[in-house]
């Protein structure tokens, strides 16, 4: 055989060996997650809910999943493809995976949106230094007989595997689980304003649980429903005697419950637990020209309530702490807590407990803190916890009312208790079978201090994911929505998904540039405590001094009251005058201060960034110079033993 038909034989069998490997691998669908974190392969519960869809009871999964996407989409379209096929290779024949890949106005595009109601998004695609929006299909429809399950939009932050995993767990359920909504002044499920005469949406939270459950709206008035499986109580202050005692029974009979308890609501002042009960709707609500309706009926005892419990709930304080994790909310009040890991390496979450499992970074705004009742016996296991480094303010400090518009807030006090103690934020509370006449069957209920945490912002966080950037590396990330969703499913008793929930990729803080920094920001946080010492000092004693000065002359028993009236009036004008003007003073003087502290605290950590720039630029710089100076040596090394002995140098 000629030489030249040899090797072309031997190209050609290698060529289609090649291609018969790489047919049988994607036959076979043989993949392998060589990623550290493994979030490209499917957990074991995942593949035992694929095994167990049967022929008798069909699935089909419906994927429109566009071709192109943005860059920032690119490793959701490639988890969420793993994910299908995966389920496409595990499958039986019960289950049917169809992956379409639609482009815009086509039969495929007009399918999605008839069918299933799946749209395309618009998204922004960043391609250097253009922007232009497309139109991305990634939604998946899940069906088995009369049950439909429809993901719209997988979104940056959404995990795919998690999405299918419930969208297959929900219609292959014979019924939904149901959890049950008391109707509170809060009304998170919505409501009709009969003053703008328009429909309130139903906060984030309610579509977020009926993805899984059947969620109903329960009258606070009447006894709740034998088949409600886990009762969601929003802002628990604002309920009647009645509506309480009919809580109760629910909680003795053993039935789980998440309770909310916030010392100052944001999304609705009027909601604290110092506040009168909302009127009925229809009548006019709020304060005006000093006339203020006397509100509904009277609240119940809350707090004697929560101690039945076994949770002691101190309604007017509003935690802080003064760790900041993120420069980039440098600027928010401390009362804005972020639950996460400690400079100092203090945990804020109970690892033991499935309600925090996989979470990273909570969020709690102005929240309050609950710790267990005296003398009860029950398990209390905190959840959510502030750090070392933080104290309270009493809702009073906060607040101020006005006239014309009634209680407004928060306004933020100069003056803070420190406590330098861990304040508990969210726990779980769980108790055996009394007997006696307390008789109950057990207790199983979570207490979270705080209703803001539950806010539709955390929500769309939660959606677009922490990319901020588009770098593909999460900046920042809050799991307020995994925390409430693991809390719902825990008091259940189905934690299936909680596991799914934590598998997100690792969020991977900068912890030694926060070490470098602590004593800066140690420094700057004693500088504005020492600076809001002084500032109050000094007008307290402007205060006193015009207070002896006032006290002096009401003593002067040589003075008729005409005079005192007028000398009286005369002072006090004066000290007055001099007490806005030093007060003007302090003020000014604080602010110089604070400002000098900020910069010098700026000037300290652009110092520590400098010199990690610097190891930055130049370490890479060290490996190729110390090769080349080894091959340098190593060159002269040879070239000296080529030099015959006679040529060296002090050779005879």
């Amino acid at each position: 055989m000629h030489p030249r038909v040899h090797r072309f034989i031997r190209f050609a069998s290698i060529a289609v060996t090649a291609v018969s490997l790489t047919y049988m691998a994607q036959r076979g669908n043989v993949r392998a997650d060589v990623t550290a974190e493994k979030l490209n392969q499917v957990t074991s519960a995942t593949r035992d809910l694929i095994d167990a869809v049967t022929p008798e009871r069909p699935v089909a999964i419906h994927a429109f999943v566009s071709r192109e996407v943005p860059r920032d989409y690119v490793t959701v379209r490639a988890r969420l493809l793993s994910v299908l096929r995966e389920m496409e290779a595990r499958g039986k024949e019960g289950l049917t995976v169809r992956i379409v890949e639609p482009s815009s106005f086509s039969d495929e595009a007009v399918e999605a949106e008839e069918k299933y109601g799946i749209r395309p998004q618009v998204v922004a695609n960043r391609d250097g230094d253009r922007v232009q929006e497309m139109q991305v299909f990634l939604g998946v429809a899940v069906t088995s007989g009369p049950h439909e399950q429809t993901i719209p939009f997988i979104d940056r932050g959404m995990s795919p595997e998690y999405e299918l995993v419930r969208a297959l767990r929900t219609v292959t359920q014979e019924k939904k689980k149901v959890v049950g909504v008391l109707r509170t002044d809060a009304t998170i499920m919505g409501n009709f304003d009969l003053q703008a005469r328009k429909q309130q949406p139903a906060w984030r939270v309610i579509g977020e649980l009926k993805k899984q459950y059947e969620v109903r709206s329960l009258n606070p008035g009447a006894e709740i429903p034998k088949d409600v499986d886990v009762l969601l109580v929003p802002q628990m202050s604002s309920m009647t005697t009645a509506q309480l005692e009919h809580l109760k029974k629910y909680i003795d009979e053993g039935r789980p419950a998440l309770l909310t308890v916030d010392p100052m609501p944001l999304f609705d002042m009027r909601l604290s637990p110092s506040e009168p009960m909302l009127p009925p709707p229809g009548q006019n609500q709020g304060m005006m020209f000093g006339m203020q309706d006397q509100g509904g009926e009277p609240k119940g005892d809350y707090l004697g309530f929560l101690e039945k419990i076994g949770v002691k709930w101190e309604s007017d304080k509003i935690v802080f702490d003064t760790d900041n994790p993120h420069p980039r909310f440098a600027g928010s009040p401390p009362q804005v807590v972020f639950v996460t890991e400690r400079p100092d390496g203090t945990k804020p979450f109970n690892a033991q407990d499935p309600v925090v499992a996989g979470i990273n970074e909570v969020v709690v705004l102005f929240g309050g803190a609950i710790k267990p009742a005296a003398g009860f016996e029950a398990q209390f296991v905190p959840l959510l916890q502030t750090g070392t480094r933080g104290g309270f303010n009493k809702f009073e400090e906060m607040t101020e009312r006005h006239m014309l518009f009634g209680l407004q807030g928060p306004i933020l006090p100069r003056q803070r208790t420190m406590t330098n103690a861990s304040e508990i934020i969210a726990a779980h509370i769980t108790a055996g079978e009394t007997s006696g006449e307390a008789a109950s069957k057990g207790k199983n209920v979570i207490v979270v201090a705080d209703l803001d945490i539950f806010g539709d912002q955390f929500f769309v966080l939660n959606e677009r994911g922490g990319d901020l950037d588009g770098d593909g590396i999460d900046d920042l990330r809050f799991d307020n929505v995994t925390f409430l969703l693991n809390a719902i499913d825990t008091l259940t008793g189905d934690a299936g998904l909680v596991e799914l929930r934590g598998r997100k990729a690792q969020y991977r803080r900068m912890t030694t540039m926060d070490a470098l920094t602590k004593e800066a920001d140690d420094k700057r946080n004693a500088e504005i405590e020492a600076a809001n010492a002084k500032a109050e000092a000094e007008l307290k004693g402007a205060q006193e001094a015009l207070d002896a000065a006032v006290k002096k002359i009401q003593d002067d028993a040589t003075l008729d009251e005409t005079t005192k009236a007028v000398l009286l009036k005369s002072r006090e004008e004066a000290e007055n005058r001099r007490l806005a003007g030093k007060r003007e003073t302090i003020e000014r003087d604080k602010a110089r201060a604070l400002k000098a502290t900020e910069n010098e605290r700026d000037k300290a950590v652009e110092s520590v960034r400098a010199k990690v720039r610097l190891l930055a630029s130049t370490t890479p710089l060290l490996l190729p110079i110390v090769l080349g100076f080894g091959v340098w040596l190593r060159k002269r090394s040879r070239e000296a033993e080529s030099i015959p002995s006679s040529r060296k140098r002090g050779a005879a």
